[in-house]
């Protein structure tokens, strides 16, 4: 690399430190992205690789940035908007920042070693508080059983495990050595799933599901037949017995969902409140993450729809939409699609392909509740994963 041994190894100590941050605070997690994204910058400058942004295709995220900076110079809170569009800049640096930093396969093992066992930790102190009450550091159980394991009151265990699970794959199918985890790597994963599930998060929930159906359907030719059957049998019947259990967080939710997706689901007052709101600012929107600003005071939103007005409205596509305009989320659909088809290209192993495929898709999936486009923590998080994903090279299914 083109900083010296010294640098290089700081910052890979700092990315390995990660991991450890996102279960405390999103602080950290900030400063260690910032970090990194000024060491790509640099990496790139001294190196002299210019190319690194037409070469491996970063250059289709450029629109996008450029009409946020636009959108905050015509928004009435242009200090916040400013602020959201180059927190958006960061994200993308520190996304460029991963492939650079991971160039050899003991880097990747090592991290992934790292977030499988954080993983693995959460999961175990989800079904500690489940039937203590209390996880191992004192939180307890939030209204309705909620679990939160180490996030104290904040109920997102479930969408944490959830984008840190492409390591958690990559450290699982990597592991021939260590015959008791590649053996039981099937196991571990539906471990981490019924995690996910007894979280009550619905978003997690479903998001989950549908990479495990995305990546059967993706790997059907290679799948073991008689495995599959033993392995969806023992999926059944956990699943069976826990959503029998008295008080099941599962039951609940899938009930509480039936009954509420289109009568009294206040998504659908936030999206309406969104949708109003780039009605009356079609091109430009009204600024990066200024819904909450403006759903609270614009005339054209009812009072009693103002009282769901929140931080944001909890989907990526609407967001994008009153915040940035009409071309905001066709600029990051199309970026996305092409930055990953142009990558696709690149790469030879299938099973690779479906694990980028999916993890692409789900991480921006649009027909369920999302978090915000430019909240720091969720996003870091998400780009730290498919940063990962795309500076492997293989991974081998069997």
């Amino acid at each position: 690399m083109g900083l010296n041994k010294t640098s290089n190894l700081i910052i890979f100590y700092l990315l390995l430190s990660l991991p450890f941050f996102f279960l405390i605070g999103s602080f950290f997690v900030n400063l260690i992205a910032i970090s990194l994204s000024l060491y790509a910058v640099s990496w790139i400058i001294i190196s002299r690789k210019y190319d690194l942004f037409l070469k491996n295709y970063y250059i289709y995220f450029l629109p996008l940035f450029i009409l946020f900076i636009i959108s905050s110079i015509f928004s009435d809170y242009k200090i916040q908007a400013f602020e959201n569009s180059f927190s958006y800049l960061i994200q993308i640096l520190f996304f460029i920042s991963l492939p650079i930093i991971l160039l050899t396969d003991n880097k990747k093992l090592l991290i992934s070693k790292i977030v499988f066992l954080i993983v693995i930790l959460i999961c175990i102190d989800l079904w500690f508080q489940k039937f203590f009450h209390t996880n191992i550091t004192g939180f307890t159980t939030q209204q309705a059983g909620r679990l939160t394991s180490f996030f104290k009151d904040e109920q997102i265990p479930g969408s944490v495990i959830f984008k840190m699970s492409p390591f958690v794959i990559y450290y699982l199918f990597s592991q021939k050595k260590n015959k008791i985890i590649f053996n039981n790597k099937f196991y571990i994963i539906l471990f981490i799933y019924f995690s996910i599930l007894i979280t009550g998060e619905r978003a997690a929930s479903i998001l989950s599901t549908l990479l495990i159906i995305f990546l059967i359907v993706l790997n059907l030719k290679k799948i073991n037949k008689k495995q599959f059957f033993y392995y969806l049998s023992f999926f059944i019947i956990i699943f069976i017995i826990l959503i029998n259990l008295k008080n099941s967080v599962i039951k609940e939710r899938i009930t509480y969902t039936l009954n509420n997706q289109i009568h009294n689901n206040v998504y659908l007052t936030l999206y309406k409140n969104s949708y109003l709101i780039f009605n009356n600012n079609i091109l430009l929107g009204t600024g990066p993450q200024t819904y909450r600003y403006v759903c609270p005071k614009t005339s054209y939103i009812d009072e009693n729809s103002k009282k769901s007005c929140s931080s944001h409205p909890h989907n990526y596509v609407f967001e994008l939409l009153s915040d940035a305009g009409m071309f905001a989320p066709i600029f990051f659909i199309f970026s996305l699609l092409f930055f990953l088809r142009k990558n696709l290209q690149l790469i030879k192993n299938n099973f690779l392909k479906s694990l980028i495929i999916s993890y692409t898709i789900l991480f921006f999936f649009p027909l369920i509740p999302t978090g915000s486009f430019f909240t720091s923590f969720h996003m870091t998080l998400t780009w730290f994963s498919l940063g990962f994903l795309f500076s492997i090279k293989k991974i081998d299914y069997n």
